[in-house]
């Protein structure tokens, strides 16, 4: 998500002023798609890190692992969340005729989001499972 906010940003701003370029979100006809969508990240990341403390504190199981696998989930729910907004603006209406909806609104945006995310996934997901199990560690010490 944020790969294709940075992607739009830079394509919108080559002729435009600079306070323009900056606030382009304002001016696009899919801000609230953007909007609901890290709505969405943030909502999972809640839910899902709490899955995660209890699967790496209580069930002793592999931090690492379990950070990447709730990173993961977060990002591909997250982005279905924002994906369902335009699907149900603009894509009911087009199921059955030539276009794909569910290609253009589903299947397209967890591929970019995937394939530009999979690797800071992993990297933050490591990070987060390895912080939760030695904040777990310090609680129990002290």
């Amino acid at each position: 998500m944020i790969a294709y906010i940075l992607f739009a940003w830079v394509t919108f701003s080559w002729d435009q002023k600079l306070s323009k370029s900056i606030f382009w979100i304002l001016d696009a006809e899919f801000w609230y798609h953007l909007v609901i969508g890290a709505i969405g990240l943030l909502t999972m990341a809640y839910f899902f890190g709490q899955l995660a403390g209890v699967e790496i504190l209580m069930k002793k199981k592999n931090e690492l692992l379990t950070g990447i696998k709730y990173g993961l989930l977060t990002l591909l729910l997250g982005t279905l969340i924002g994906s369902t907004v335009g699907f149900i603006e603009e894509g009911i209406d087009n199921i059955g005729t030539q276009d794909d909806p569910f290609y253009d609104y589903y299947f397209k945006p967890l591929y970019w989001v995937t394939t530009f995310g999979i690797i800071p996934v992993i990297l933050v997901g490591l990070w987060f499972g390895r912080q939760i199990k030695k904040q777990g560690l310090k609680i129990r010490v002290d």
